[in-house]
């Protein structure tokens, strides 16, 4: 972009600045300014550059010279960098000669035009070595034989801060924080930007926003694509045991560097076939026994008492945990009367310990009483999925029966004692 300019009429020469020592007026102390550094004929603006490009095609610098001095017709045009400086051999830290100008022509300069990149910070002075003002700035005067000063470009930013972060910030790692037989849910934890540079010139923009999306049966189409400053739970329902959703995120920092697009996938859980049950065989047992007496309570147990059963699965590359616990038994006394009772107590307790399961016969049968006895189980399962232990589900119910017992009863017949 073309600016007016004010006519100076003097003469610039053209003499290579030495290395500068000093203290700097911006950014770190531990750089220096130019020596003579004269702020006349400059507004001394100063601005901050933060960008992710390397080239730092945004230098507000790259349009600033002009060729304004008809005597003796051309300007010499010099850079003072400090910071982490790199490009091609020569271009380290120090005074650049940029460009030489005749008048009355503008030119362009930029980082890019040379090839050079910066990362981590860097700062930039643009500078003329001018005689002709020098008296103004007190260090020397046309035609004499004091240095001149630096000026300043009197139309730009004479001096940028310029802060490059071209690294993208660390990966997202998403997982599974939750599935069901219907949905799945995934998160991630946070994460930090890497920063680009070294040393003191090290300098990260810092993290942005995470975008996130879900994507179900490798299709293209992005569902609930959003940006947030923090991780969020993201979740898929309604899914059929056949589908599969994959969560997407990407980690991008200030100046928009991004992560690559990270994935995690899984489907909704399906239920796992009933196990074939084993090891819940049980027995009635009795006490009076091996013969009851009519009128007399018996008490009946099952033996080994039910207890609850776990077997592990893996179904369509899922590991499924499934336990049966056993709920209540149904009695048949085989004389008519039943009984259902719920809990440990309805299995009865092993002889000598008094059980809840008892019986009074009010017939003597030599053939035996069938007693009879079954245990309703509650199927449950869990399944293992992302190193997350996700249910339990039910999965129903099932009957198991005791093996019978034939339990005789006999009258008790009284005896006459004589004892002499």
């Amino acid at each position: 972009m073309r600016r007016t300019v004010l006519l100076a009429i003097g003469v610039v020469l053209a003499l290579s600045p030495s290395p500068a020592v000093g203290n700097s007026a911006w950014g770190s102390p531990g750089y220096g300014d130019p020596p003579g550094w004269c702020t006349n004929h400059s507004d001394m603006w100063t601005t901050t550059i933060v960008t992710n490009d390397p080239l730092v095609g945004t230098n507000p610098e790259r349009d600033t010279f002009y060729g304004f001095h008809p005597n003796p017709g051309y300007d010499d045009w010099y850079g003072y960098f400090y910071g982490d400086f790199r490009g091609k051999p020569g271009d380290a830290s120090g005074w650049v000669d940029l460009l030489h100008e005749d008048y009355p022509n503008h030119y362009h300069w930029n980082f890019a035009d040379n090839g050079w990149a910066v990362h981590g910070h860097v700062k930039q002075y643009i500078a003329y070595y001018n005689w002709t003002f020098g008296g103004e700035c007190g260090l020397g005067r046309y035609r004499g034989m004091s240095p001149p000063p630096y000026m300043a470009d009197q139309y730009g930013y004479p001096v940028v801060d310029i802060y490059v972060d071209s690294v993208p910030p660390e990966a997202p790692q998403p997982h599974v924080s939750r599935v069901t037989a219907k949905s799945v849910s995934f998160t991630w934890d946070p994460v930090v930007d890497v920063g680009d540079g070294a040393g003191i010139d090290y300098f990260v923009a810092g993290m942005d926003h995470y975008t996130s999306w879900l994507t179900i049966d490798g299709g293209s189409q992005r569902l609930q694509l959003l940006s947030t400053a923090e991780p969020r739970t993201i979740t898929q329902s309604g899914m059929a045991p056949a589908d599969t959703v994959c969560v997407h995120v990407q980690a991008f920092d200030r100046v928009q560097n991004a992560s690559a697009e990270q994935v995690a996938c899984s489907r909704a859980l399906a239920m796992p076939p009933m196990p074939t049950w084993s090891g819940l065989t049980t027995r009635v047992s009795a006490n009076p026994g091996p013969v009851g007496l009519v009128g007399l309570g018996s008490w009946f147990w099952l033996d080994p008492a039910p207890r609850a059963v776990t077997i592990l699965e893996k179904d369509g590359g899922t590991d499924y945990s499934i336990t049966a616990t056993p709920v209540s038994a149904a009695w048949d006394f085989g004389d008519g009367a039943a009984a259902s009772l719920a809990g440990p107590t309805g299995y009865g307790r092993a002889y000598p310990q008094p059980s809840a399961v008892t019986h009074i016969y009010e017939a003597h049968n030599q053939a035996g009483y069938l007693v009879q006895a079954s245990v309703r189980y509650e199927v449950r399962w869990t399944a293992a999925v992302g190193g997350l232990i996700v249910g339990p589900y039910p999965m129903g119910t099932f009957t198991q029966t005791a093996a019978p017992l034939r339990y005789a009863v006999e009258q008790a017949q009284p005896e006459l004692l004589h004892i002499s």
